[in-house]
């Protein structure tokens, strides 16, 4: 590698541009910057413009979940109620079934009561697995009544 290429990340002196795994990097900024992957946002008015036109930007991933958030008591975790229905063959009926799903919001968009679009990502922890995606709908009513 030549010293002319441009690495991901402006690397520090000494690295030619070479930032891999193992590699000391000296800046702490630029180590987060090259490990940290982030979901591409999209400008507000490219999503209505899209929305107006019946497609959608964003990608679609598979086994993503809607629900809302119930708790963001936590420090870049949220937990969303994941609502679904089964149907019973044998009585022909339809039944509602709920799992609460854990999941990471790094920059904490999503609030108490938010409607959200998660999918699953490596597992960061114990409990969580999904990450956000995107936030569908903001909470307009008072969180306490």
């Amino acid at each position: 590698f030549s010293e002319g290429l441009l690495s991901f990340v402006s690397a520090p002196t000494g690295t030619h541009g070479l930032l891999a795994r193992g590699t000391a990097v000296d800046s702490a900024t630029a180590r987060s910057v090259y490990w940290r992957w982030v979901e591409p946002t999209v400008p507000e008015e490219l999503v209505e413009s899209a929305k107006e036109e019946g497609f959608r930007l964003r990608p679609t991933y598979s086994h993503m979940k809607i629900g809302y958030v119930v708790s963001d008591k936590q420090k870049k975790t949220r937990v969303a109620l994941i609502e679904y229905y089964l149907f019973n063959a044998k009585y022909g009926g339809w039944y509602k079934r709920s799992k609460k799903k854990h999941f990471h919001d790094e920059y904490e968009l999503s609030k108490l009561g938010d409607v959200v679009l998660i999918a699953p990502y490596r597992k960061r922890s114990n409990m969580k697995w999904y990450r956000l995606i995107e936030v569908m709908r903001k909470n307009d009513a008072p969180e306490h009544v």
